[in-house]
């Protein structure tokens, strides 16, 4: 698979995928006053860089600057020791060396170091502020701008707030506009423009675009112009999609990623807004002229693209023909990152022209496998490249499922559909948990291959207009049902049930809310429940924002009783795990430890954890474990040095922490240290030359997942898959002192009794804690991962 179909996948931006294509000529001619050697090696840095060939053009540039000593792996893994900095900081005031670190800066972006990347951009703009050169000074802006615009689509990615990074993208571009002249402004305007109709549909953009259309309209037939065009024709069709210049409503489902990405309204119109035909006369000359040219990814760009457009339009005939010949292209010159959007482009056409459901399946499918395709090569290439799953692949899952689940009339979906519904759905959180973990999971064992007599496995899965539930006991066939449930209201319910279950005071709320999820997902199989009497567990599969909730307090108002109230243990699981499900081994062996003192590190504040002392000391009363590692003693070696030295079967840490789908926002705190991501796994693994074993449990005491981060239980699943742990006890929100020892004593307690499997040691535990504490914040917060037995 050449390494060329990289290029555009591996971009943040989303619909402006092509936002860096013209940068390479820019460099180039400021490198042209450069001596001819190295102008020669700048380029063919650069050209790597345009390829794709990303380690490569790391190493050339390394090689430009004279620091041939600095690895680049360490920079794309987003390192960069004192000594480093330090070089950085020294480097001489030369057009060369601010071309140079200003590619590296770009190069460093597109592989998901965007710390690197904004490190070594701002030692460019030193430089080039120094050399007084406007020309660099633009460029630099302008790969400023790029990266923090790449930074907020991150942080929207993991729910956070990007305003900050978009707005200094805005004015990084705003600069390079100044800076530059006329002939070289285009590409800080169209990125100017599209971040605009993206992130501020209200702003004022009209003048904008009708520069940038004086401007474009009247360009050379150059490679650059024609990915000028198509990149224009992206942000003008969203600018129509937001000030609702046509009926949406009319636009046949599913959508297509440009409606959907630019769903926001815009309040107000933009004055004398483009016509549809221009938009579609740009991008058919950008075919055209691609032709000419004999450049086929972009000839099958400007296709696909023009065919999404005539989908937006209702005009499906000619928009398949589009599709089928962009496909085609892309297929013939091996361009996956492209491809895999015009077999998604030909399954929503053909659902929409009322074609045969089976072909809709199949180009579903087949975009499916191609996504699965390239993320495993671009793991393998480099880890730290994350695809925007939320943005450009998870709807595609999605929209598979449905078609799959979806039947004429009230007859149920096939065994092989409902079955291939589970692993479409299987193949996105396994994506989501390698994208965090930033590695390739190679042996995985689907839970639902893996008998338990005992255990009923479900699966809700959140489509647009409803909740599509999966029920599977041992040995008996899949049973399906739906909540017809609009996607919007789920997600809203979801979101305030999670605040309410958090905050104290607010348990009547918190009703009001888990009754509406217990009818959308527990009613429905309450009769398959009442027939399958073995079941003593029930394994939730959760989707999305349900990961978010503890199943435990879904309230069921007829019988006026929480979920954990009734007769069935509760776990959660990925669908996935490294390790079958086994009963837990006859004796556990426990290592302990944790740190309750108040520290303050890294900006962050960690207030006192009472009762630490006792629940850890207490664990011992109930099962074998460890002196507990305490306060100044709990540090990254010390517990490093016990875990191998123990041979330990379980592991119970009792500190502050969080997991989020951000690595860098997920730790658990050790004395005057935070330990991160990675850090947690490497220290938790057991493994050594002279022994092999896993821990099967893992105990997170007093931690907490972030708020809001529909990914942040995959990412807590991800750090136990990766440590070799195969189940995690852990808690959403922060738990309260008292009632979590009394909690974690009592799970002990039972767990050493024989026969009694994790999910029901938790399950009595809860039961116990509810008698003593009615708020649900109290007792709701404990969530069971991974292995259930």
């Amino acid at each position: 698979m050449k390494t060329k179909k990289y290029k555009s996948w591996l971009i943040l931006a989303g619909l402006t995928a092509i936002l860096c294509c013209l940068q390479v000529p820019v460099s180039a001619r400021i490198a042209g006053a450069i001596a001819p050697q190295t102008n020669t090696q700048l380029i063919a840095a650069q050209n790597q860089q345009s390829a794709g060939l990303y380690r490569q053009a790391c190493d050339s540039l390394l090689s430009v600057l004279g620091i041939a000593n600095f690895n680049c792996q360490t920079l794309i893994d987003n390192q960069l020791s004192p000594t480093e900095k330090t070089t950085i900081e020294n480097f001489p005031n030369t057009e060369i060396v601010a071309s140079g670190l200003r590619t590296l800066g770009d190069v460093l972006r597109l592989t998901g170091a965007f710390k690197n990347s904004e490190i070594i951009l701002n030692r460019s703009l030193i430089i080039a502020q120094n050399l007084r050169s406007d020309r660099t000074l633009s460029a630099v802006y302008l790969s400023l701008g790029n990266t923090q615009r790449a930074m907020g689509k991150r942080q929207e990615d993991i729910r956070n707030n990007a305003e900050a990074n978009y707005r200094k993208a805005l004015d990084f571009y705003e600069r390079a506009i100044a800076l530059a002249s006329p002939t070289e402004q285009l590409q800080a305007k169209l990125n100017k423009l599209s971040l605009l109709v993206e992130t501020q549909p209200d702003s004022d953009i009209g003048n904008l675009w009708q520069e940038i259309k004086s401007t474009v309209d009247n360009l050379p037939v150059t490679t650059e112009s024609i990915y000028a065009r198509i990149d224009f024709a992206a942000s003008l069709t969203c600018l129509k999609v937001q000030t609702r210049d046509f009926d949406i409503e009319k636009i046949l489902l599913p959508l297509p990623p440009a409606v959907k990405h630019c769903a926001v309204t815009a309040k107000t119109k933009t004055a004398a807004n483009p016509e549809l035909i221009y938009v579609a006369k740009l991008l058919a000359s950008a075919a055209k002229d691609a032709r000419k040219l004999g450049n086929l990814r972009a000839e099958s760009y400007a296709k696909g693209s023009l065919g999404e457009l005539y989908e937006i339009t209702g005009q499906l005939s000619d928009a398949k023909q589009l599709t089928a010949e962009a496909l085609g292209i892309a297929q013939s010159i091996q361009a996956a990152d492209i491809a895999y959007r015009w077999q998604w482009q030909l399954g929503r056409l053909t659902v929409k022209s009322k074609g045969e459901k089976i072909r809709a399946i199949a180009a579903y499918q087949a975009s499916v496998q191609t996504i699965q395709s390239v993320r495993k090569d671009l793991i393998a290439v480099n880890p730290n490249v994350q695809f925007s799953f939320r943005d450009n692949a998870e709807p595609v899952y999605r929209e598979l499922v449905d078609l799959l689940v979806t039947t004429d009339g009230k007859s149920q979906p096939n065994q092989d559909n409902l079955q291939q519904a589970i692993q479409e759905i299987d193949a996105l959180q396994l994506a989501e948990i390698e994208n965090f973990l930033r590695c390739n999971l190679l042996e995985t064992v689907a839970i639902n291959r893996i008998p338990d007599d005992r255990a009923a496995l479900i699966y809700p899965i959140i489509l647009e207009n409803k909740i599509a539930i999966i029920f599977q006991v041992a040995g008996k066939p899949l049973t399906y049902y739906e909540t017809p449930v609009d996607r919007q209201t789920v997600e809203t319910t979801l979101q305030k049930l999670r605040s309410n279950l958090a905050e104290k005071g607010k348990t009547p709320q918190a009703i009001a809310e888990s009754e509406k999820v217990y009818k959308w997902l527990i009613e429905p199989l309450e009769a398959e429940l009442a027939k399958n009497t073995q079941i003593e567990t029930l394994v939730f599969v959760l989707d999305g924002s349900l990961r978010n909730i503890p199943m435990a307090v879904l309230y069921n108002r007829k019988t006026q009783k929480y979920l954990v109230q009734d007769k069935y243990a509760i776990a959660v699981s990925p669908q996935l795990t490294l390790f079958a499900p086994q009963p837990l081994p006859n004796r556990l062996k426990v290592f302990t430890g944790g740190i309750g003192e108040a520290q303050n590190i890294e900006g962050k504040n960690f207030e006192i954890i009472q009762k630490l002392k006792e629940e850890l000391e207490g664990i011992g009363t109930k099962v074998p474990a460890s002196k507990p590692l305490l306060e100044t003693n709990f540090t990254k070696a010390n517990i490093q040095n016990q875990l191998q030295r123990g041979n330990f079967s379980a592991v119970h840490i009792k500190t502050h922490g969080q997991f989020s789908s951000d690595p860098e926002e997920t730790y658990i705190v050790a004395y005057k240290q935070l330990l991160k991501g990675q850090d947690i796994a490497n220290l938790i693994e057991t493994e050594t030359p002279q022994q092999s074993s896993n821990i099967e449990l893992l105990v997170l005491s007093a931690c907490q997942t972030a708020s809001g981060d529909n990914r942040a239980v995959l990412g807590l699943a991800g750090i136990a898959v990766r440590a070799g742990a195969r189940s995690t006890l852990s808690t959403l929100w922060e738990a309260e002192d008292a009632p979590n020892t009394e909690l974690m004593l009592k799970f002990y307690e039972e767990l050493a009794k024989p026969g009694t499997t994790r999910a029901k040691a938790l399950h009595i535990a809860q039961q116990s804690l509810l008698e003593r504490y009615q708020a649900v914040k109290t007792w709701g917060t404990y969530i069971l991962v991974g292995n259930w037995l």
